[in-house]
């Protein structure tokens, strides 16, 4: 019976485990949608090819919101037939077209944009070619309506993206730019790690993960406030600096808060020195010895349930 009521209960924490569980474009649609209802204006979706998925912009296109997302190349282009399709009955198709991946689609379109960095008189730095780029509207296999394709291509590590987009005038340049600010998240992970130990923190529970997820994300908006106001300080804005060196910054004045104290108090060298030392030599525990307590026997205990 106790084996019973345990399996069932073990069946039970299953279940509810795996209704908790949701996948990562059910979450991202989730948080836009809370962020939405709690005032937040509606912007410019960026997001990698994990969340470039028919079911991701299906919600995004109920959210009425703009998008721009990493592709991958299983998609296929849906481009017209170049010779007529026939049924097995010698009819005209419904059906005439064919796909396409972006590789061979992108090599019929010839003119390409030449995408980087203008040259700086005044530094001297050269101008720099970053991506060749493709674009065109198309209509792909796997997600419904016209789209807004781009092929960038990186001509130095000769690496290619494809960037899929809702915005039908935008030109290669300024899809390609926006999508750039999605590496503000990259460096909100690299700090997250880096600076607030985000990976080191021992989680055993759904609340566990909430806090610490709420706690970084609140230390990086300090950080960020700390940055803006003192881009803003005085008649004329200064450049903003990256968040390492806003805590390193931090950590000088309180370094030089410290030695100012060190050289003109010495009752603050003293306490410390006292504090210090008193905090030097902490004994071991002492070992208690186990003793028998009480023989019990099973058979009894069993019976007497």
């Amino acid at each position: 019976m106790q084996a019973l009521i345990k399996s069932e209960r073990k069946t039970a924490q299953n279940s509810e485990i795996n209704l908790s569980i949701q996948k990562k474009y059910d979450l991202a649609i989730e948080m836009i949608d809370n962020a939405m209802k709690n005032g937040l204006p509606a912007c410019m979706v960026l997001a990698d090819s994990w969340y470039g998925i028919e079911p991701f912009i299906k919600e995004l296109k109920r959210l009425k919101l703009s998008y721009i997302l990493e592709i991958t190349t299983k998609n296929k282009v849906k481009v017209h037939c170049q010779k007529p399709k026939l049924t097995p009955k010698g009819k005209l198709a419904k059906n005439q077209f064919e796909l396409k991946s972006f590789k061979e689609y992108f090599k019929t379109i010839l003119s390409y944009q030449v995408c980087g960095f203008a040259a700086n008189k005044q530094t001297g730095k050269k101008e720099k070619v970053l991506y060749h780029a493709k674009i065109s509207t198309v209509r792909l296999n796997a997600i419904p309506g016209k789209l807004r394709l781009v092929e960038s291509v990186d001509p130095i590590k000769e690496t290619t993206k494809y960037l899929l987009t809702n915005e039908l005038t935008w030109e290669a340049t300024k899809i390609i730019s926006i999508y750039s600010y999605r590496w503000v998240i990259e460096e909100f992970f690299r700090n997250a790690k880096q600076l607030t130990d985000m990976e080191g923190a021992t989680i055993r529970s759904e609340q566990g993960v909430t806090l610490a997820l709420y706690l970084v994300s609140w230390i990086d908006s300090l950080l960020h406030y700390e940055n803006y106001k003192r881009s803003t300080a005085g008649k004329l804005t200064k450049e903003s600096l990256t968040i390492p060196s806003i805590v390193r910054r931090l950590q000088y004045e309180n370094l030089e808060a410290v030695l100012d104290r060190v050289q003109n108090e010495e009752e603050f060298v003293t306490k410390w020195l006292e504090v210090t030392r008193a905090n030097i030599n902490r004994n071991r525990r002492k070992t208690s010895e186990l003793i028998l307590m009480e023989e019990c026997d099973v058979q009894q205990e069993q019976q007497a349930a």
